[in-house]
């Protein structure tokens, strides 16, 4: 296969895979809480998988802009989804994180959204769902490593 060839085929399962995860992205966020936009829920997950942050460094995770990140911040500790505690490294900083609720509330979505992908893993056949499962560890990667541009 050529340069050009291969070129193409990356831009083919590029685009491809973009038109999926958009659909799938969609699909998903019919199951769970409503009430959270796409950007609060992100927001959320990233605290839950990286523990307490500064909101410079939950912006910094999420690509936006901090004063954005500020906003998701003060609409979900105002709903007792999130809490402020002190930086340990700088008493004049503060760490937000997950509150109980928010706990909670997350657990909800995810076993929601778990609930109806699994319905929709099931239509599959066992090939099919090998096949899912094969390109899980790629699709991870890609989320972990993508580059920032």
């Amino acid at each position: 296969m050529s340069v050009q060839e291969t070129l193409s085929s990356s831009s083919t399962t590029a685009a491809r895979l973009r038109r999926v995860l958009v659909r799938l992205t969609r699909t998903l966020r019919h199951h769970g809480d409503a009430r959270l936009t796409a950007s609060q829920m992100s927001a959320l997950a990233t605290l839950e998988d990286f523990g307490p942050l500064r909101i410079s460094a939950l912006a910094a995770h999420e690509a936006m802009d901090p004063s954005v990140a500020t906003r998701v911040v003060a609409t979900l500790e105002a709903d007792d989804l999130l809490q402020r505690e002190h930086d340990p490294l700088d008493k004049r900083a503060s760490l937000i994180d997950l509150s109980p609720h928010g706990r909670d509330v997350l657990a909800d979505v995810w076993r929601e959204r778990n609930r109806g992908l699994s319905a929709r893993l099931e239509l599959l056949s066992p090939e099919e769902r090998r096949a899912i499962e094969a390109a899980l560890p790629a699709l991870e990667k890609i989320t972990r490593d993508a580059p920032t541009a």
